[in-house]
């Protein structure tokens, strides 16, 4: 066991010194590259979205990415006193749509926007359901 544990050891340390004198490295010369492929992995999309509610007021929203493991917080924000909220937010690259939630209220669940041509818009409407009598 002992011998094992030196020889792994040695191996490490070889391995350590290459790598600090510079002897591992890639060959980036036969790399073939398309012209216009695009190396970002983030891009900034406009936002315009506009919550119409019963009392007219302010709304707390947040943006998500939706994939197979559920939901993931892009950001949140808050609409001005007439329920509008323009602005800017950083989502990864590939994204093809964004859903909103309102972080307030339970009335609207979720909805999903399209993501086209870096901009989603979107005017909700949503009325207060009633509340249950017992």
């Amino acid at each position: 066991m002992k011998t094992m544990l030196k020889m792994y050891g040695a191996v490490a340390v070889a391995l350590m010194l290459s790598l600090q004198a510079g002897y591992v490295s890639a060959d980036m010369t036969r790399l073939n590259v398309k012209d216009n492929f695009n190396f970002a992995t983030s891009k900034t999309i406009t936002v315009n979205i506009q919550v119409q509610t019963p009392d007219g007021g302010p709304v707390g929203l947040s943006f998500y990415s939706e994939g197979k493991k559920g939901l993931r917080l892009l950001g949140s924000t808050l609409t001005d006193s007439a329920g509008h909220y323009q602005g800017q937010l950083d989502v990864p690259a590939a994204l093809k749509a964004v859903v909103v939630k309102s972080r307030w209220t339970n009335d609207f669940k979720k909805i999903r926007m399209v993501i086209k041509k870096n901009t989603v818009a979107k005017t909700i409407v949503y009325k207060l359901k009633p509340a249950k009598l017992k």
